[in-house]
């Protein structure tokens, strides 16, 4: 009987390890496992699956190893292995605010200028506060006695290319956070979080509040409160502007809910926000907040001015867990610019890609193997094996910096985009791994520990599916679930038996 279901899974594409036996159990596993991979709600979708022993370097399972898929958010994994590889754990951001000017009689007599190259932190992930940082820029220049700046308030993004987003992310998605835009200098991830009440009645106002009021930006409320029904939100953002449109429909009565749209331009809101809170602690701004790119022939460098205020951000460490287990695409699109940054002195995404090329071939991934179109994987145009991801996976288990690496993961059950999924098995609290969602797109890639304590890897790919993404989550995390809790120990007997 073996020997006819492997012959039917090598026709199929589909591996099972040489050396299960009936008296371990695992040629019962992998039969299961096959069978959920063949659920018949993905007869017209495409499995990329392979599951492989960290300890004893053996597969366990496979299905279309080698056939390139799209890997939503499994993108992350070459992005955020690459930068932690180059940059280190204890990597950090900086962020210059300097001066061109001197203090005369309690006036700065000049501009002030920030120089940024990429500090993705200044929101409430960091700090309780997004204007945090501003503020205690602020106190600084209050303890150097100024209470006005004659001049203005100067962003320079120039660390970084003007690119903004990512090659081939779609449009109808630019309003919302999730295709926040990424730059040098970054203030509450690019866009704003709504808090969106309905009244008590209807007929009664539908009240909207943002965490970070700002004359940056306009919000349009037609939103209706009716008495029943469900509660539909629609935003809008047309191109280019930063007017706000709020559409739709809420539930009289019910809880507030939230929605967080995009901004434009994340140097000029940076040096609005910042203008603005330098008045709002007593400090008098003469000029205009300035995005570097609108003066002509800017080329200027931290060092040509005075030093007013150096902050530096958490360290990678930290940032590469929110990154991960929020799938945040504006923090990996940052990651590769600073990867650009840092070894070419120019934060294109062409110089960052070309670093994570020369990682992931010293990890053994080939570089005609992948397409890195993005970092984030929100573009439909990368493309990655089941077996590359696994190859990156068992490179950063070997790695020194594994702890960091396994900590930035979510974990089944507990937190990140998986504090929600496979709950109640042997999975919770035990694996980890990055999830990955676009339209007909899901990925899961990660670690897993049996019940005999043997290290597994894995990763799941499936493209063009038109079930749900529920349909999706029953099969791969089923598949975890049996993973967690296999053991080639008999069962121990029953008191009686």
């Amino acid at each position: 009987m073996r020997v006819v279901l492997m012959a039917v899974l090598v026709v199929m594409g589909v591996g099972m390890a040489s050396r299960a036996t009936a008296s371990d159990g695992r040629e019962e596993l992998i039969r299961q496992v096959h069978e959920r991979f063949e659920d018949p709600r993905f007869a017209d979708a495409f499995w990329g699956v392979l599951i492989k022993s960290l300890d004893s370097g053996e597969v366990w399972y496979e299905r279309n190893p080698t056939k390139l898929f799209m890997p939503a958010s499994n993108q992350k994994i070459p992005t955020s292995a690459a930068a932690l590889v180059t940059l280190g754990p204890n990597w950090k951001f900086q962020t210059h605010f300097t001066t061109n000017g001197e203090v005369r009689d309690g006036i700065l007599e000049g501009d002030l200028i920030v120089f940024g190259n990429g500090d993705p932190t200044l929101y409430t992930r960091f700090f309780d506060d997004p204007r945090t940082v501003f503020r205690q820029l602020a106190t600084k220049l209050k303890d150097m006695g100024i209470k006005r700046i004659a001049g203005d308030i100067i962003g320079d993004d120039n660390a970084f290319d003007d690119t903004h987003i990512g090659y081939g992310w779609t449009l109808g998605g630019l309003p919302i956070w999730y295709s926040a835009e990424y730059g040098a200098l970054q203030l509450n991830e690019n866009y704003i979080d709504l808090t969106i009440t309905p009244p008590a009645a209807p007929g009664g106002p539908v009240t909207v509040e943002s965490n970070l009021p700002s004359s940056y930006y306009t919000i349009v409320n037609n939103l209706r409160a009716v008495r029943r029904g469900r509660t539909v939100v629609n935003m809008d953002r047309a191109v280019g502007t930063n007017t706000i449109v709020l559409d739709g429909t809420v539930v009289a009565g019910t809880a507030p809910i939230q929605r967080s749209p995009t901004i434009t331009n994340p140097t000029l809101f940076y040096v609005t926000v910042l203008k603005e809170v330098l008045e709002n602690e007593w400090i008098e701004v003469g000029g205009q907040p300035i995005d570097c790119d609108d003066i002509a022939n800017w080329r200027q460098k931290p060092e040509d001015f005075t030093l007013v205020h150096l902050h530096e951000s958490p360290p990678l460490s930290e940032i590469l867990a929110g990154l991960m287990k929020r799938s945040q695409n504006m923090y990996a699109e940052t990651m590769v610019s600073a990867m650009g940054w840092h070894d070419a002195g120019y934060g294109s995404f062409d110089n960052g890609r070309r670093v994570v090329g020369r990682v992931l071939a010293q990890m053994g991934v080939g570089r005609n193997s992948y397409r890195f179109m993005d970092g984030s994987g929100l573009t439909r145009y990368n493309y990655i094996s089941p077996r590359a991801l696994v190859t990156i996976l068992e490179f950063m288990r070997r790695h020194p910096y594994w702890e960091v690496w396994r900590d930035s993961q979510p974990i089944a059950g507990v937190d990140g985009t998986l504090r929600n999924r496979m709950k109640g098995t042997p999975a919770e609290g035990n694996a980890r791994a990055k999830t990955g969602t676009i339209a007909n797109v899901r990925g899961l890639s990660g670690y897993v520990t049996t019940a005999d304590g043997e290290e597994l890897v894995y990763s799941f790919l499936v493209n063009s599916f038109l079930t749900t993404n529920l349909a999706t989550e029953q099969v791969t995390d089923g598949v975890v679930a049996m993973l967690a809790g296999y053991s080639s120990k008999p069962a121990a007997p029953i008191d009686g038996e």
